[in-house]
């Protein structure tokens, strides 16, 4: 696991968390990725910007959609704003993603996110945990 040294470090957290965390808490980068008004979700605005200027210096990558796949791999989810029953069009280029873990001024909850486990693996532990419970025997 990753772990941060210093005061305030936080210990075990996904590699991403803390350099997420860095990119939507530093001022510079606010034109493009900035914490939303309440502090429980973050913006990106304009995502080729973002990915060409600001991407490269936090991962190894400079590409949008590998980020959005990282995030959702950690359990992020896009915030889709719904009112008067019908969808809301975010403004112009701007994506929003929430974490119930990824708060601004909780720096202390990053190490409660955790990389999703695929939905096969999930099936397949429950599955031998069922038949332990049933005390079905295998085969060798």
């Amino acid at each position: 696991a990753w772990r941060s040294v210093g005061p305030g470090a936080v210990h075990n957290v996904p590699p991403s968390s803390p350099r997420l965390w860095t990119l939507v808490e530093d001022p510079d980068t606010d034109p493009l990725i900035c914490w939303s008004p309440s502090g429980n979700s973050f913006h990106v605005f304009d995502q080729g910007q973002f990915a060409k200027e600001v991407l490269p210096k936090y991962f190894k990558h400079n590409n949008m959609a590998s980020f959005v796949r990282q995030l959702n791999m950690y359990g992020f989810r896009k915030v889709v704003h719904i009112e008067q029953g019908g969808l809301v069009k975010p403004e112009k280029d701007d994506t929003e993603f929430q974490h119930p873990y990824f708060i601004r001024g909780q720096e202390q909850l990053l190490e409660n996110i955790k990389r999703k486990v695929t939905s096969l693996i999930q099936f397949l532990i429950s599955l031998v945990q069922s038949n332990r419970i049933l005390g079905v025997k295998r085969k060798m």
